[in-house]
């Protein structure tokens, strides 16, 4: 019988009698739906509901909202892992960027220290040049000094040895002296 056949004799069977119920329960008897074992079944399907709800979806669920915080967590976790190596690289850069300040300032400080420590090395070394050569030249002039001394003395002293050979006389000290005073005064000159 087909479906259509089956319908058409339930509805043949509804009008010939009047109760809704039982025209209902021969619909589901036609399509083999039977009273009797649709109770059993439904208790059935609804402890079987009842333990895969309990020990396989819930627990399935449980598990699946379990990851999904774990992989939020895992996202949390790695945008401030990012943030913290974001901000470890900005203080490693200014680090870097006062170290490189410092040196560049230590660096400035040495040069500086340096010229200096030249410029006074040289004004030292001008110093002590000037120093040796005043001591020269007053030595210079020492020296100088003692040998025109020593000249005129030896040419005074010519001088009065000629003049008494010459006048044919011999000097007595007085006249040395005064002969010698003249002699060094017009050397002098």
């Amino acid at each position: 019988m087909t479906t259509f056949s089956l319908l058409a004799a339930a509805d043949a069977a509804a009008a010939k009698s009047g109760n809704p119920v039982d025209d209902i329960i021969r619909l589901f008897g036609s399509f083999g739906v039977d009273w009797h074992h649709l109770l059993p079944q439904l208790v059935n399907f609804a402890l079987l509901v009842f333990v895969l709800y309990r020990y396989a979806i819930r627990p399935a669920l449980g598990q699946m909202e379990e990851r999904n915080r774990l992989i939020a967590q895992g996202l949390a976790d790695a945008k401030a892992a990012e943030q913290r190596l974001a901000d470890a690289q900005k203080a490693a850069d200014a680090k870097l960027n006062a170290a490189a300040d410092e040196s560049a300032r230590v660096l400035a400080e040495a040069r500086a220290s340096a010229a200096k420590t030249v410029e006074a090395a040289k004004s030292e070394a001008a110093a002590a040049a000037a120093e040796v050569l005043r001591k020269g030249q007053a030595a210079l002039e020492a020296d100088r000094a003692r040998m025109l001394n020593e000249v005129r003395g030896e040419l005074a002293r010519l001088v009065v040895d000629a003049s008494g050979k010459v006048l044919g006389q011999t000097l007595d000290d007085a006249q040395r002296a005064r002969l010698n005073e003249a002699a060094a005064k017009e050397l002098a000159r």
